[in-house]
This record gives structure tokens, C-alpha cells and sequence, in this order.
């Protein structure tokens, strides 16, 4: 460990680093000479000054080498890195998410995603609103289900093509039968929960029949 501004740090040395990363030591020093994810604790210059890397140090070697696996070009990756750098991040590659799709290298940057080959580019900004579609939906679904009340209807098949009350398999007669006998509608209801009472009213709206002779 070392300590930085007063603080302990954990240190990593190259063959440490290697055993975490999977990179070869002359991949480390390559990329250090070449000014690319260098040790930010001990650059190693001269003998007896060993290379020691900080803990962010390996977290951006590490996404560095599974890119790299992944078949991500270095060319690539220090373009993404020096273009994010430019955006006042400091260690990018230990930052931000980054995704490989196909022969592809994505990052998230400011909530959007960006292709690396063009990080100038947004690749999209638009976020699916699932709680919002949902709640849509259920509002959708009840209107359609919601039903005609006052109105009246014959379906075929229901009970023999006979007058019922839309949306429901109640007879319209039945209710007639029962206005026409005083029955109120609180306990008309009571006997068809489906009804409301603006059904009830549709009934009592209409014209008095005339009995039919038998």
C-alpha cells in the first residue's frame, strides 16, 4: 500500500496485475510507453522503481482486456478513452458501461448511448416508458370493456335473441315485469348486481305498453 494525499492506497504491481487482468508484462509496458492506461501511483522509471498500479488503474485494465477478448481493436479503445478524456473523465474505462454488440463498441454516456467508432454520435436517447404504457394499457382495456349502460340489445344465441340489457345476459322484460310491479330499484339491483341505474331508469322511460290480449 502506499499512501496518496494523506490516504492509504491499496498498490498493485505489474505481476499482480497481470494475475487479475490476464495481460502480459509486455503488454503493460506497452501501453504505458505509449501513454495509454498508465500506473497512476508508480510510473517505474529507472531500475528499482517498480510500476504500481491503484485499484482504478485495475478495473480500467481489466474492461480494457475483456474488450479486447471480446475482439475490440486497441485502436478503438484508446479512441473511446481519448475522446472521453476530452469530457473531463479521468479514468474513463473504470467510469462508465460499455457494451459489445457484434464487431460494435457501445458506451453510456449522459444517459444516452453512443457508437465508439462515432462517440460524437448519439446512437438513442428514447427510454421505453413501461410504467406509463402499462398504465395506458389497463385504462385502454377498461374502456373497451366498460359497459353501454341504459341501452338495450339482442345478441344471437343469448337467451333465444331476447331483449337484454347490453353487456349483460338479463332480460330486459324481466325488469319491465318488475317496474310494472312497484318493485324499487334499490331492490331490483339487489336482484341483478350487473345492473345500474341508469338501466333501470332506460325502463322506466319508456312508454307504458299496452297488455297483449290472450
Amino acid at each position: 500500500m502506499v499512501r496518496a494525499g494523506g490516504a492509504v492506497e491499496r498498490a498493485f504491481t505489474w505481476e499482480r496485475v497481470g494475475r487479475l487482468t490476464g495481460l502480459s508484462k509486455r503488454q503493460l509496458q506497452y501501453w504505458d510507453e505509449q501513454r495509454f492506461l498508465r500506473p497512476t501511483l508508480s510510473a517505474g522509471r529507472g531500475r528499482g522503481h517498480p510500476r504500481l498500479y491503484a485499484f482504478r488503474d485495475l478495473v480500467a485494465l481489466r474492461v480494457a482486456a475483456d474488450l479486447r477478448r471480446q475482439g475490440i481493436s486497441l485502436q478503438l479503445i484508446r479512441k473511446v478513452d481519448r475522446y472521453l478524456r476530452k469530457l473531463d473523465y479521468d479514468h474513463p474505462l473504470s467510469e462508465l458501461t460499455f457494451r459489445v454488440l457484434g464487431a460494435e463498441l457501445y458506451f453510456e454516456e449522459s444517459k444516452t448511448w453512443r457508437e465508439g467508432r462515432k462517440p460524437e454520435q448519439t446512437v438513442a436517447t428514447y427510454e421505453v416508458p413501461l410504467a406509463a404504457i402499462v398504465e395506458h394499457l389497463e385504462a385502454d382495456i377498461a374502456e373497451l370493456t366498460r359497459r353501454s349502460v341504459g341501452r338495450f340489445e339482442r345478441r344471437r344465441g343469448a337467451l333465444g335473441s331476447k331483449e337484454l340489457f347490453a353487456g349483460t345476459r338479463i332480460p330486459v322484460d324481466s325488469v319491465r315485469r318488475m317496474v310494472a310491479a312497484g318493485i324499487s330499484d334499490a331492490d331490483i339491483i339487489a336482484g341483478y348486481p350487473d345492473l345500474e341505474a341508469g338501466d333501470i331508469a332506460a325502463v322506466r322511460r319508456e312508454k307504458p305498453r299496452r297488455p297483449v290480449a290472450v
